[in-house]
């Protein structure tokens, strides 16, 4: 077959391709190899077992002709392939991010390919984004064992060759998916789902579990990645942080992100600046129905069940919270928090060691200026200080920086004083160290006497 050679489509250190038309008067690629002669040999022989293979996601070898090189003159051995039109894989992550279909396309595409020529017998050994080209209607894996890796690919065992191409297209689809608007934690999960050893079919039934996902709108994905933001190690405290994520936060997730914060009972102390930016950009129905739907959350599972995100949660928006709660409900938690301090009991010398007795009523040092019989939260508060150590310490480690404010609103300063006075009488630990956070005029009363 005469082939002819026309313009340079591309040159490297290891060969040149050019544009050309054969005898049939069809456009082609030539590639032409510039190296040894046992690299040659090896590049030709890979070409002609790559020319008895036919997969649609890998670039045709149509025969090995002689030609004319353009650069030396000389007559010499030309893989002549299809000629493919399009961009490379690496020069489209340049553009905008990809949808999660051509995600999917391309992927399987690649995965496809790299698994047919596995199956030839044959491995590909140099697989990266440059070497995949996107054309407008066709997906193809080129460069097939014609590159420096061939020293690699000449030594070595098979098995190993064929674990380099392996690792190398997780990689590629790692990429892929790092590059589409599948959330970022999707190619965690797929580098999960993969083996130690996988091979080529395997990534790409795992590459196929991520984009998948039956059912899963787009908007659906976005809104599990922003959740599983909330549980990354990195997230951070502050007012700061919580800005810059709510500026990358679609508008149309902050709803339905606040609302599986609490069907899933995800909220955690460090989210607070960031929940309440969230709900800051909530329409005024919005936020009625987002407090609705959180009281019954809370409702279902006070007293014995999963509370503590719920409450810690409503904690966090105060009185705005308080005032959003259907009265009825709002009754019910201020009985139950009020009446589970009287369980309350703590032990200085066991810091370390959990226990949950009056867990739901330390709430009530948020929640109490919002309650409507504060005198029986303040009355509680008194008792506690009057039995024992554990429950003077209880009193002393969650409340006591409420205390002056609380006597104020309820007309109780010198009963509460002199209810400290007892605790430190009795040398409740946490009431005696306290005692600095205290106005001057109480510890005067309180402190115990010098001896």
């Amino acid at each position: 077959m005469k082939v002819t050679l026309h313009s340079r489509l591309g040159d490297g250190g290891f060969a040149d391709v050019w544009k050309a038309t054969d005898d049939l008067g069809r456009d082609v690629a030539v590639k032409i190899v510039r190296a040894s002669a046992a690299i040659m040999s090896s590049a030709l022989a890979h070409a002609r077992a790559l020319a008895r293979t036919s997969h649609p996601n890998i670039v045709s070898i149509i025969s090995i002709e002689r030609v004319t090189d353009p650069s030396s003159k000389a007559k010499v051995d030309g893989i002549v392939m299809e000629l493919l039109e399009g961009t490379t894989l690496a020069q489209r992550f340049q553009g905008p991010k990809l949808s999660i279909r051509e995600a999917r396309t391309i992927g399987a595409a690649i995965a496809s390919g790299i698994a047919h020529i596995h199956e030839r017998g044959m491995e590909h050994g140099d697989l990266h984004d440059a070497n995949i080209m996107i054309g407008q209607q066709t997906i193809k894996v080129i460069d097939i064992l014609y590159t420096d890796s061939l020293a690699m690919l000449s030594s070595g065992t098979r098995k190993a060759r064929l674990r380099h191409d392996c690792t190398s297209l997780k990689l590629v689809l790692q990429h892929l998916i790092a590059h589409s608007k599948l959330p970022t934690a999707e190619a965690t999960k797929f580098n999960t789902l993969t083996n130690e050893n996988p091979t080529a079919h395997d990534i790409r039934n795992a590459f196929l579990k991520v984009v998948d996902q039956e059912g899963v709108t787009e908007n659906e994905r976005l809104l599990a990645a922003a959740h599983d933001r909330l549980k990354d190690e990195t997230f951070v405290k502050g007012k700061a942080y919580a800005a810059r994520l709510l500026d990358e936060t679609p508008p149309t997730l902050i709803a339905p992100l606040l609302t599986r914060m609490v069907n899933e009972r995800s909220y955690a102390s460090q989210h607070r600046e960031y929940v309440l930016a969230l709900w800051s950009r909530l329409l005024t129905e919005e936020r009625a129905a987002f407090f609705s739907h959180l009281g019954l959350e809370l409702e279902k599972e006070l007293p014995k069940g999963r509370w503590s995100p719920l409450l810690r949660m409503l904690s966090a928006f105060e009185y705005d919270g308080w005032r959003a709660m259907p009265p009825r409900f709002r009754k019910v938690l201020e009985t139950t928090l009020t009446k589970d301090i009287l369980s309350g009991r703590f032990d200085p010398k066991r810091k370390n060691s959990w226990d949950s007795s009056g867990a739901k009523g330390t709430y009530a040092r948020t929640l109490w200026p919002y309650f409507s019989k504060k005198y029986d939260f303040a009355e509680n508060i008194i008792a506690m200080l009057h039995k024992s150590s554990d429950t003077q310490n209880y009193v002393g480690a969650y409340f006591l920086s409420i205390l002056e404010k609380l006597a104020d609103s309820t007309n109780t300063t010198d009963q509460m004083i002199r209810a400290l006075k007892s605790a430190a009488d009795n040398s409740a630990t946490t009431v005696i160290e306290g005692l600095r956070n205290l106005p001057k005029e109480w510890v005067a009363r309180i402190a115990p006497a010098k001896e």
